[in-house]
């Protein structure tokens, strides 16, 4: 499905057309897989899902600007509910500099606010920082370059509320959401060893992996949701193997308002037979203990060059051996 938007004239004076294409679409499918050509690999995996159709009820959506009926920019956003995530900003080269990402955002923005949206995550380089700071996108911590526009101030807090939780199979759906859940500032710091996650940041690739290592059969994962389907816990338990010593890898983050849920989140997962080790900062104890009740032990403490506060941390192993 596609539409057009409008027109806006660019800095040179030139007049760029502005269409909106909601895949999957078969009319501009070629052109945009073509114009983004640069992303190979899990993201053009991703691309072509979006344009079969196999992304379930998550929303995905290009912003174009063409020129005399040449595509010159792209914005995307995936979207589920009021939470979205931005990406795959691009312009040709030889229209860089003129305006058009700039416009192309502020149009999304706008369409966004329109269909009930509230909240936008994205990860911007250097080339695209500028233009999203500019639009209201703030950084989740100082200078990182993961940032969100918070258009409705109050929505996290509505968002995370719930008194009922429940486990379920991720969803494509689910992606905006568990993205979100890794961007808050409160709860633990170590949020994913698997991704080298530490503190605030997004998980708009780590969660594309994580589907498609599913698919491999080298990793399981669970969403922990409320009864108004918001994200509040994700697990993942992927198969790691080295020299002489293949385990199972547990992660799992939850938000720090629904941390008593944990059990439940656990209790859902179908443990397969082998090591289970998971990581936990030295000084959580609502971790450990969770993970005291599910058979664990403490193997070891490692002192890695992981600073929090200017402080090293201690992260301690723990394991379990499922029979």
């Amino acid at each position: 499905m596609w539409s057009t938007i409008g027109e806006a004239q660019l800095k040179t004076k030139e007049i760029m057309e502005i269409y909106m294409v909601k895949a999957p679409d078969g009319y501009y499918r070629h052109s945009i897989t073509s114009f983004l050509g640069l992303n190979k690999g899990i993201w053009l995996w991703h691309l072509n899902l979006a344009f079969r159709g196999e992304l379930d009820e998550l929303e995905f959506r290009f912003y174009l600007g063409q020129i005399k009926g040449r595509i010159i920019s792209n914005v995307s956003t995936w979207e589920y509910g009021s939470i979205g995530i931005v990406g795959h900003l691009f312009t040709a080269e030889e229209h860089r500099r003129k305006g058009a990402c700039t416009v192309l955002m502020k149009t999304q923005i706008q369409d966004f606010l329109k269909r009930g949206g509230k909240i936008l995550i994205g990860g911007f380089k250097e080339t695209s920082y500028s233009i999203a700071k500019n639009l209201g996108f703030k950084s989740i911590v100082k200078d990182s370059e993961v940032m969100r526009c918070d258009l409705f101030p109050n929505f996290e807090k509505v968002y995370f509320h719930t008194d009922k939780t429940w486990c379920r199979e991720p969803m494509w759906k689910d992606w905006p959401g568990v993205s979100l859940l890794f961007t808050v500032r409160e709860g633990w710091y170590l949020r994913s060893m698997k991704h080298k996650i530490f503190g605030p940041f997004d998980y708009e690739d780590y969660f594309l992996e994580d589907m498609r290592e599913q698919l491999k059969g080298i990793c399981m994962s669970k969403v922990l949701v409320t009864q108004k389907d918001s994200i509040v816990g994700y697990v993942t338990l992927t198969l790691r193997h080295h020299l002489n010593n293949s385990f199972w890898l547990l992660d799992f983050f939850i938000h720090p308002s629904n941390v008593s849920h944990a059990h439940t989140l656990l209790e859902a997962i179908n443990w397969p037979k082998g090591k289970i080790r998971c990581y936990v900062e030295g000084d959580n104890r609502e971790k450990q203990d969770v993970l005291l009740t599910r058979g664990f032990q403490e193997k070891m403490i490692l002192k890695k060059h992981i600073k929090r506060n200017g402080k090293t941390l201690n992260i301690i192993v723990m394991e379990c051996l499922k029979q």
